[in-house]
């Protein structure tokens, strides 16, 4: 019997510790955004964005949803072949940009840095999802929290595919960051914490 008090010891105080450590996160933000295809000049719009996350000791679960304009929707869908030079136009409508991340989050009272990488899905207006199945993004953020809640700035780069993403990570080592930084959506958050 004494050899499990020990042991029953430790679960039972990390047990209690969880919530010292542990955060859930609610927040809304808003990202401005340009069309680039607008031809009034200085057309900047903005897009809201809702955020749930839950954060345990330095690990960070995140899941943001962008409500994205047709015109953004419209040109991280349109390609063109790279064999034939074939242009496909993309999907010309609103939808939104849900983002599943994790990653870890650093607390230095009252900065908040985090960095984060994961899936994305895109859902269009029509009820239907994006047929290229699942994307990926990467995050990092910076932010400060005044007790309950906070503020952060973070930037999000959106690809549409795991090769996407190797090849600006490729870019980048040969010095050319463009691929990996072009597009990147910085975000203003309003965070509660629980």
């Amino acid at each position: 019997m004494k050899k499990l008090l020990l042991p029953l010891a430790a679960v039972m105080l990390l047990a209690l510790a969880v919530p010292a450590f542990a955060d859930w996160e609610f927040g809304i933000g808003f990202t401005p955004t340009q069309n680039h295809n607008s031809t009034s000049a200085g057309d900047v719009n903005g897009i809201i964005n809702f955020h749930i996350a839950y954060a345990w000791s330095i690990l960070y679960f995140a899941w943001d949803a962008y409500a994205m304009p047709d015109y953004w929707i419209y040109n991280a869908t349109s390609y063109t072949d790279p064999t034939t030079g074939t242009f496909y136009p993309g999907a010309d409508e609103t939808g939104f940009l849900n983002t599943f991340d994790v990653g870890l989050r650093i607390i230095l009272r009252p900065v908040v840095l985090y960095a984060e990488i994961g899936g994305n899905m895109l859902y269009l207006y029509d009820g239907s999802i994006y047929d290229n199945g699942v994307g990926v993004n990467a995050r990092a953020g910076v932010g400060f929290r005044f007790g309950f809640w906070g503020l952060n700035l973070s930037g999000t780069q959106v690809f549409s595919s795991w090769d996407d993403l190797r090849f600006a990570v490729a870019q980048a080592i040969r010095g050319s960051t463009a691929d990996l930084t072009a597009g990147s959506e910085l975000t203003l958050n309003f965070v509660l914490y629980f």
